[in-house]
């Protein structure tokens, strides 16, 4: 159940962007306050969804296709290069609009391939409704990036990607508790 209000209450938080109006109404009554609440309830949130996920049980709902690790792999990598198209002002993020939701979708997606158990579904499943909500209402509304676009940072956004999606691989263990690959099985594959 903590995973479930979790991943809604991350869901309730970050769509406020996705809707101006009434992120607007938020700001007018809340002030400068709404930007550190904003950020203490997606704090609270993750810390609650990674709490959630570690106290779950594993009940197997589906089995994963044989494929599904390295579709995940794939797709995790692709959102990682969101993340970094998200995080800088270059060209592409104008041209995506949306990067970061997209990213939330991909993963979710990933990890859905690459796992079947109910907490998975439950983390995933809403993660992915959220990442799909917050796409749909962001185009349907027309929402645009910063107009703003600095040299070299599609090139930057690329290489923060990818570092980002390295440092996850090897943290994924400490966060969530299952090993994907170590740097010492990327040794392996060199020799």
């Amino acid at each position: 159940m903590l995973l479930f209000f979790a991943v809604v209450l991350f869901a309730v938080i970050h769509l406020i962007p996705a809707f101006p109006p009434l992120k607007a109404r938020l700001k007018d009554r809340l002030g400068k306050a709404y930007g550190m609440l904003f950020a203490v309830g997606s704090i609270v949130s993750l810390v609650f969804i990674v709490l959630g996920w570690q106290m779950a049980d594993r009940v197997q709902v589906y089995d994963p296709p044989v494929w599904g690790f390295q579709a995940n792999l794939g797709l995790s990598l692709v959102a990682f290069l969101l993340i970094g198209v998200f995080l800088f002002r270059g060209k592409v993020r104008q041209f995506l609009r949306l990067p970061l939701a997209m990213a939330v979708v991909l993963w979710a997606t990933g990890h859905l391939m690459a796992n079947g158990d109910q907490a998975s579904i439950i983390l995933f499943g809403g993660l992915l409704a959220y990442g799909a909500t917050h796409l749909a209402a962001g185009f349907a509304q027309g929402f645009r990036p910063s107009p703003e676009v600095r040299q070299g940072h599609d090139v930057i956004a690329l290489f923060v990607g990818v570092a980002l999606y390295g440092v996850m691989i090897q943290m994924h263990q400490h966060v969530v508790g299952v090993a994907l690959f170590s740097i010492q099985d990327m040794a392996i594959f060199a020799k």
